[in-house]
């Protein structure tokens, strides 16, 4: 998201309060002199966009490697996971690190030449944003139906017992984690120009829990359910924040506690039990001698 964000303000140029076509506004008023060597290139749309996907994925792949090589797995890699992105949080607060500080990046203008305040700008990320949904889709479901992901599926049913088998669980623990990341990272860059703002609070935890109550709702294990259920979830949260904006904290808790105590597989697991219940025999279908389905 900052990626992108960073990319958009080099857009400005010389458009900004302060007139400055190479410094940012908050650098200017902060009395920067020169662009942190950080910054450099992100004029360029193609650099920004590898960087989209080259930055988490970097992140992912030092932070897993060190976390699955010390077999840090289940709920303790939760909470590193966390811990991590509370202190990049903590970091990108302080207006030394060269991102806006507390008010973050924001009063975008323009992408790839298009003003970003038309609708029609508007409709095209909103579209950009399903094709990406799609091939985020394709990608995951490739790699499910594959061999490695089996092996994915083995690791985290039964990761002691695929370890004997001669599996390097680390090595698939550490590409799926990185392939998450990357996947994230599309997603920020499309979430900061259609809200107009990045800042630090996006580091907040409870934007993990949001993403891990879109899963439980939807249907843990499938990829169709985490889609279900980060439409629905945030369907409630435009209606909650507008409503009842102090409730949405309590309320999101609430659907959590609920889902997990009277929906535990979620609407996929819900829609699967109908499904497998419509499709066994009835009475009727049975031979009444034997109570077995009946055949032709």
């Amino acid at each position: 998201g900052y990626a992108m964000g960073m990319y958009l303000m080099r857009q400005i140029g010389d458009r900004g309060t302060y007139g400055d076509p190479v410094l940012p506004d908050f650098m200017v008023f902060l009395n920067w002199e020169e662009l942190p060597w950080y910054w450099l290139g992100f004029d360029m749309a193609w650099f920004a966009f590898i960087m989209v996907l080259l930055a988490p994925g970097l992140l992912a792949l030092v932070f897993g490697f060190l976390a699955f090589r010390s077999r840090v797995t289940g709920v303790y890699l939760s909470i590193i996971t966390q811990a991590l992105t509370f202190a990049l949080m903590l970091a990108f607060f302080r207006n030394e690190m060269g991102f806006g500080g507390n008010n973050g990046l924001t009063d975008f203008r323009d992408i790839l030449g298009f003003n970003l305040r038309t609708d029609a700008t508007r409709l095209g990320l909103f579209i950009a944003t399903g094709i990406a949904l799609a091939i985020g889709y394709l990608i995951c479901r490739g790699i499910v139906t594959s061999k490695l992901g089996r092996v994915s599926v083995a690791c985290r049913d039964a990761e002691a017992r695929a370890r004997f088998l001669g599996y390097r669980v680390e090595r698939v623990q550490l590409f799926v984690f990185v392939v998450s990341a990357m996947l994230a990272g599309v997603a920020g860059a499309l979430y900061v120009p259609q809200v107009g703002i990045i800042n630090p609070s996006e580091f907040s935890p409870i934007f993990s829990i949001e993403i891990v109550v879109w899963v439980a709702l939807g249907g843990r294990a499938t990829l169709y359910g985490a889609v279900i259920g980060a439409i629905l979830v945030n369907y409630a949260k435009t209606v909650f924040t507008g409503v009842m904006p102090d409730a949405w904290l309590f309320a999101l808790g609430g659907l959590f506690v609920l889902v997990t105590v009277f929906l535990p597989k979620g609407i996929a697991g819900l829609l699967a039990s109908r499904r497998k219940k419509k499709d066994e025999p009835t009475d009727t279908d049975r031979n009444p001698d034997t109570g077995k389905e009946a055949t032709a």
